[in-house]
């Protein structure tokens, strides 16, 4: 994962698979998200990568890695993510010999 930090006055694009929802976190209010959700968040919200579930977890669900946002500030996820995508186009790809 990497983040670009931007800072001035004006409209900034952003690409994200799915929509692109908007959450207000209050002071010191937290949220949970998988690593590939975070399309942008405010300068006033902080963030930090934690450990999620059990080794069983990471061995047979694929996640061992997730962020917490923690508030106050603005936070911008997205619907769908990358991986979630990718599984759902393997059965339509043709097959090899």
């Amino acid at each position: 994962m990497f983040m670009l930090k931007t800072i001035g006055s004006g409209e900034i694009f952003v690409n994200a698979w799915g929509g692109i929802l908007e959450t207000k976190l209050q002071a010191g209010e937290k949220m949970i998200i998988d690593n590939y959700q975070l399309v942008a968040l405010s300068s006033t919200a902080n963030y930090k990568v934690i450990k999620h579930g059990s080794f069983k977890t990471t061995l047979f669900g694929g996640e061992a890695l997730v962020m917490e946002l923690i508030g106050p500030g603005t936070v911008y996820i997205q619907t769908k993510n990358v991986m979630e995508f990718a599984r759902a186009l393997l059965p339509f790809l043709p097959k090899r010999n």
